[in-house]
This record gives structure tokens, C-alpha cells and sequence, in this order.
């Protein structure tokens, strides 16, 4: 039997190699990828204007109110954070999410270390530093919400679970759950969900628990109320209004913006993102079962550790089950379950290595080490073979160029007065304050302090001769025109 301090010592140089490739995972050219317009970029306008005009509580679109991003103001407050820290570019836009990435598996390494021991923390930890749907969808390398609110339901959770050893964690779930609700709203029912099944399964309610449990009420409902106070102050009951009708209730009750799927939606989704470590799971559980290995079997002094299982096999399956009834189906609404799907992972494999023979062992390490091989692989290629965009390209150009504060417009003879994408929208303000406006090329002639963006095609040198224009930027895509003054 090895000596306890070199085991420390094993743990821990494995930890940092994976909590270091993990890092890699997260921030390589995490600035450099191109802005991608659903949901990342109207976070990242609405931030970008909040902080522009100085309003902590109304996030506003091209300058108005935005009733259709219907969120709390959290997750804008994380990306205006990154702009003060970073500056007004892509890296600034997801430096909090990167961070909260690297913050939840900080979190669940610990609390499974201390729980179910070192070789669960370690695989645990490696297979969500290799959840590529986790990565690289819509969460630690983006500026969305989902990173940030990822963070604190696994906050929530994992202090739901310590407060059955000490219910001063009450607190800490309750607030982290609010923050959550302060982040992507409705989504964090779940959590609620959760924390009253979970109080019911145990059956708390016989020792008197619940008494204590106000604690979580309290320290949900305080922020929650302060922000719901602060926001009724500009706009009355109109933008709580948008979000019971449109948020909660339009998009439970049918699909919305095409977003549709049925029962087995998110079952592929996961099977199409995180295969093989299911199967690793799977053959786990077939080798253990062959092996007289009784997973997730804990008695005597660990019977608390069964009440942890509960609780995480209620944070993998409460979201899974809501959203599948929900009739608008995404495919990063279940980001939520990636934690607790790994920590499933690395409670199964400890226990079969603590408790298997030799072969399983060898079974075990060979199956870890294709399946994070795999995962890492396809990792690194997206990370290093990023789709351009050229349009998003140009648009920068004009950062240091003598423009701040210009309008600008866009034209094509075939759709003159089409919708700005967001992406271009937020690359447009990030680099130079540009004020994107509907019109073409007629409004652009009348406006001063203005500039239009054109597509390389056909029209595009006679429209520069025609009216007299000159070339400020271009690229392989088209070019950014302004008036001779």
C-alpha cells in the first residue's frame, strides 16, 4: 500500500495536469474566434450599451429596450466586467464565461474529492475538461449566459448537498440559486425543482429540517426581490409581463423560432456530444455488475454519501425531464446536467477501481484514456481550425480608423433595407462605437458622419464611381465606403 502523502502527491500533479489542459481547452485564441450571433452577440450588445449609457438594470438593443433578450441582468454584468478588465473586444465579451468554466470544475473536483475520494475527482475532473458540447457549444468559450449559469446551479447543488453536514450551506444554496434566476431566469426552476425533491426523498421533514430551510428561502427571495424592485422603477410590469408570457409560458407550451424536436431530442443531443463517455458509463456499470461490484452502494458510516447520490442523480435528471416536456427545445438548455454526469462518471469508476480486479482495472484505464483521447482530439481541431468570418473581419478594421460614433448602413441592390446581423451589429459597436441603422444606401447618402457596408459582387465598383465614394476598409469579402468630404 502506497504511503498517504505520495498518493497526495500523485493527486495532485494529476489534477493540475488536467486542470491545465483545461485552462488550454478554455482560452486558447479566445478572442480571436468570430462573434457568433445566437445568443452571444446580443448579450454581448446589450452589455456593451448598458455600460455605454451607464443603466445597470435595462438592457437595451440598437438603443431601445430589449424585450426579446428578457433576462436578468446578471450575465450582462459578467461580460461588462470582462470590457473594463479586457477592453471592448471578443476576449472582454467572454472572459467571465471562461473563468466560470474554469470555477465549476474547481468546484466539483473539490467537493468529490472530499466526498467519494481522490480517483473520482480525477475522472470527474478529466471528463468534463473534455465535454465538448460544454467547451466549445454556447458556454466557456462563448459570451452567453449558459457558462455563468452553469457556475452557480452547481453552486447551488453542491451547497444543497453540504448542508446536510452543516445547514449554515443553506444559504449559499438559496443565494446561488437567486444569482442563477438573476442569470437566465425561468431555467433555474430547475434548481427549485431539485431542492424540493430532494428535501422530500430524504425526508428532512421528520427531524424538523424544515424550519431551517426558510434560510434558502430568505437568501433566494432578497436579491431576487431588490432586482425585481430596481427594474419595476423604468418600465412598470411590461418587461415582467414579456418574460411570464413570451419566456415561460409561449416557449414551454409550443415551439418557438423553429425550435422544435420531439421526446427524443436531448437523448441525441447527448449521445451526439458526449457518446462515449456515456458508454464508458454504461460499460462500467456491465463490468461492475459481472465483477459482484455494487455501484453507488453506500451504508453504515457513507450513508450520507447515498443522499449525495440522490441529489445528483436529481440535478442530472430534473433538467433532462423539464425540458423534454418544455415544447421549445434547444440543444444548450441541458448544459446543466454536464457536471453532474461527470461526477456520475467519477464516483462509478473509483468504486470500480477500489473494488475490481485487475483486469477491470486495466479495462477501466484503457477505456478513460480513448475516450478523453477522442474528446481532446476533436477539441483541439475546432480550436485550431476556426470557421472565418470575413464580414466580422472588415468590420474591425475600422477600429482605428477616424469613425467613432459613425452610422452605418448596409446595401445590396436585391435587399436593400435588410435586418443587421447581431454578430455584425456587436463587432460594429465593440470596434468603434458604429451605430448600425436600417435604410441603404439612399439614408446613407443623406446622413452625415456616415458609412456603408457593401459585399464584393458585381455592383460594388460601379456604386463607388457612381457616387463618388471612397474605399475605408476592405477584405476578401467587400468593402466599408464613405462619402468624400
Amino acid at each position: 500500500m502506497r504511503n498517504p502523502s505520495v498518493r497526495n502527491i500523485s493527486f495532485y500533479l494529476t489534477a493540475a495536469l488536467i486542470f491545465s489542459m483545461m485552462v488550454y481547452n478554455v482560452f486558447y485564441h479566445l478572442g480571436t474566434f468570430p462573434i457568433s450571433s445566437w445568443d452571444e452577440a446580443r448579450h454581448g450588445v446589450n452589455a456593451y450599451e448598458m455600460l455605454r449609457h451607464g443603466n445597470l438594470i435595462v438592457n437595451t438593443y440598437l438603443g431601445h429596450p430589449d424585450y426579446w433578450n428578457l433576462k436578468p441582468p446578471v450575465s450582462y454584468w459578467a461580460i461588462m466586467i470582462g470590457y473594463k478588465l479586457i477592453g471592448l473586444n471578443a476576449l472582454g465579451l467572454r472572459l467571465m464565461s471562461g473563468i466560470c468554466a474554469i470555477l465549476t470544475a474547481v468546484a466539483i473536483a473539490l467537493f468529490v474529492k472530499k466526498r467519494f475520494g481522490s480517483m473520482a475527482a480525477i475522472v470527474s475532473l478529466l471528463a468534463l475538461s473534455t465535454s465538448t458540447q460544454y467547451l466549445l457549444n454556447h458556454c466557456a468559450r462563448t459570451g452567453d449566459a449558459d457558462s455563468l449559469f452553469v457556475f452557480f446551479f452547481t453552486l447551488s447543488i453542491l451547497s444543497l448537498l453540504a448542508a446536510r453536514r452543516q445547514t449554515r450551506w443553506l444559504y449559499a444554496a438559496g443565494l446561488a440559486c437567486s444569482l442563477a434566476f438573476l442569470t437566465k431566469s425561468w431555467h433555474a426552476g430547475n434548481i427549485l425543482l431539485i431542492m424540493v425533491l430532494y428535501f422530500l426523498i430524504t425526508r428532512q421533514w421528520e427531524s424538523g429540517r424544515w424550519r431551517i430551510w426558510w434560510r434558502a428561502v430568505v437568501s433566494f427571495a432578497v436579491p431576487v426581490l431588490a432586482w425585481a424592485f430596481a427594474r419595476y422603477h423604468y418600465d412598470g410590469f411590461h418587461f415582467f409581463k414579456q418574460m411570464i408570457e413570451y419566456d415561460l409560458l409561449l416557449r414551454s407550451t409550443r415551439p418557438i423560432e423553429g425550435h422544435i424536436g420531439d421526446e427524443a431530442y436531448y437523448g441525441v443531443i447527448l449521445v451526439h456530444f458526449f457518446f462515449w463517455w456515456l458508454a464508458l458509463l454504461v460499460g462500467i456499470m456491465v463490468i461492475s455488475y459481472m465483477q459482484g461490484v455494487r455501484l453507488l452502494a453506500f451504508e453504515g458510516a457513507d450513508h450520507r454519501r447515498k443522499e449525495d447520490v440522490i441529489g445528483i442523480l436529481l440535478w442530472i435528471c430534473v433538467p433532462l425531464l423539464m425540458f423534454t416536456i418544455a415544447k421549445t427545445k434547444i440543444r444548450w438548455y441541458i448544459l446543466p446536467v454536464y457536471p453532474p454526469l461527470c461526477l456520475l462518471i467519477g464516483i462509478c469508476a473509483s468504486q470500480l477501481w477500489r473494488k475490481g480486479t485487475r483486469g477491470a482495472r486495466g479495462l477501466l484505464l484503457a477505456g478513460l484514456l480513448f475516450v478523453a483521447s477522442f474528446y481532446e482530439t476533436n477539441i483541439q481541431h475546432d480550436l485550431h481550425h476556426p470557421k472565418p468570418n470575413f464580414e466580422l473581419a472588415l468590420l474591425q478594421q475600422t477600429a482605428q480608423r477616424p469613425v467613432h460614433g459613425y452610422e452605418l448602413f448596409m446595401y445590396h441592390p436585391l435587399h436593400e433595407k435588410g435586418r443587421w446581423p447581431q454578430n455584425a451589429v456587436l463587432t460594429a459597436e465593440l470596434a468603434n462605437d458604429l451605430k448600425p441603422r436600417r435604410g441603404g444606401l439612399k439614408t446613407f447618402l443623406h446622413t452625415s458622419r456616415s458609412l456603408l457596408l457593401v459585399k464584393k459582387a458585381w455592383f460594388s465598383k460601379q456604386l463607388v464611381h457612381e457616387y463618388h465614394l471612397s474605399v475605408l476598409a476592405s477584405n476578401r469579402w467587400g468593402y466599408i465606403l464613405e462619402k468624400h468630404t
